[in-house]
Order: C-alpha cells, then sequence, then structure tokens
C-alpha cells in the first residue's frame, strides 16, 4: 500500500469518526425515536435487581418452551442490554477502539473501490454497500427482533451515508488504489 493510500485511509478513519460523533452525539434527531420512562431512577434500580449480570436479555425467555409461548402470546415482549458498568463521559477505550475500527473500515472500502473508476462512481459504490448492509442487517433487526423501524431508519441512514462518505473521502486519496484492478 502506497503512502498516499495509507493517509488516505487514516484520514478516512478520522473523518468517518468525526461523522460517527456528529451523527450519534450532536444529532438529536435518531434518540427521537425513543421511548422514555417516568422515573429513571425507579427504572435503572429494578433492572440492576432483575438483571443482575451484564448481557442481552429476551422476554418471556428463547426458546420453543410452551410455557414460553404462552408468554409470548400474552406479551409484552422485551429486548434489552444491560452493562452494569457506570459511564460518565466518553470512555477512552471505546473511543480509540472506534478509531480504529473506523480505519479498518476504510481498508475495506479501499477493497470494495479497486474495481469503481471515478469519483461519482466511487460514492455510488460506496451508498449502494451501505444500502445493502442497512437493508440487510437493519432491516433482519425489524423483522426478527422486533426493533422498531423509526428506530432502525435511523442506523440506516447512518450506514448509507458512511459507506458513501468513506468512498468519497478514499477516492480523493487514494485514487491509485482504487484504479488499480485486482
Amino acid at each position: 500500500m502506497s503512502v498516499k493510500t495509507t493517509v488516505g485511509v487514516l484520514v478516512t478513519g478520522l473523518v468517518l469518526f468525526v461523522f460517527g460523533f456528529a451523527y450519534w452525539a450532536v444529532n438529536p434527531l435518531p434518540y427521537s425515536a425513543w421511548n422514555e420512562v417516568s422515573d429513571i431512577a425507579a427504572a435503572q434500580s429494578g433492572a440492576a435487581a432483575l438483571f443482575p449480570e451484564d448481557g442481552i436479555y429476551f422476554l418471556p425467555g428463547r426458546g420453543n418452551d410452551p410455557a414460553v409461548q404462552r408468554f409470548m402470546d400474552t406479551g409484552p415482549s422485551v429486548y434489552l442490554t444491560i452493562d452494569h458498568t457506570p459511564t460518565s463521559g466518553a470512555d477512552p477505550v471505546a473511543m480509540g477502539l472506534g478509531f480504529v475500527h473506523n480505519v479498518l473500515s476504510a481498508l475495506l472500502i479501499v477493497v470494495l473501490l479497486r474495481s469503481v473508476s471515478g469519483l461519482g462512481a466511487r460514492v455510488g459504490a460506496g451508498a449502494l454497500v451501505g444500502v445493502v448492509a442497512a437493508f440487510v442487517i437493519n432491516g433482519s433487526e425489524v423483522i426478527w427482533w422486533q426493533q422498531p423501524f423509526n428506530w432502525i431508519v435511523h442506523q440506516m441512514i447512518y450506514y448509507v451515508l458512511y459507506f458513501a462518505i468513506g468512498a468519497a473521502v478514499l477516492g480523493f486519496f487514494a485514487k491509485e488504489a482504487t484504479e488499480a484492478s485486482a
């Protein structure tokens, strides 16, 4: 990989990191899809007591047990992620891992763009990959995990923009890498 491509991957990783921060930390729109509880302290205390271990819980349960199915038939169902580790502000380890994830994503986008020439075609290819990824991954979350569409649509928009932005930045910085035929 050339120096220019390496710089392009690092710059793309940084741009995607900043985009992710702007989309998820600054932009209030995705969170308009969330419901809120009336008593946060009681909800946290109850969750801590009912779900003592970190992890993912699905209520009424898993499997084809007739007793569980009876609860599924009467509802409600709950899909819940529990993390008992208190956090205040940005976790530096998570932020570092997020940056590394974006750099590795940029490397994958370079591979994708090797057979695509022209900035418009690169951005289009990136956006198309985002659409496919969002449709497959997020679409299945709506179908199989009962995730509300009004929440999932924000994730879908993010992924389409993520790949389009990544392809655009890499198309500028890593032109020779993306035009080398595989």
